[in-house]
């Protein structure tokens, strides 16, 4: 059974995924015909990029340690 990734490195890959997609739009000229998922896959990106923020703060301020479970409130 795969290990479950922490909330920090799942929003980290999920940014990275969507940077990519957003690169692919725009480098198959697309992005005249695409804008609006253009605009959300941005809005998605940018959205996980907060979060991230907020939990690694967490952790800042937390000294690293930052809960990981179902019960871990946003």
């Amino acid at each position: 059974m795969a290990k479950k990734l922490s909330i920090a490195e799942t929003l980290r890959r999920t940014s990275d995924q969507l940077k990519r997609i957003r690169k692919h739009v725009a480098n198959g000229g697309h992005v005249d015909q695409m804008q609006e998922v253009d605009a959300l896959v941005g809005l998605a990106k940018e959205v996980a990029d907060r979060q991230l923020a907020g939990v690694e703060s967490l952790a800042d301020d937390n000294d690293g340690s930052v809960r990981d479970d179902d019960d871990a409130k946003d």
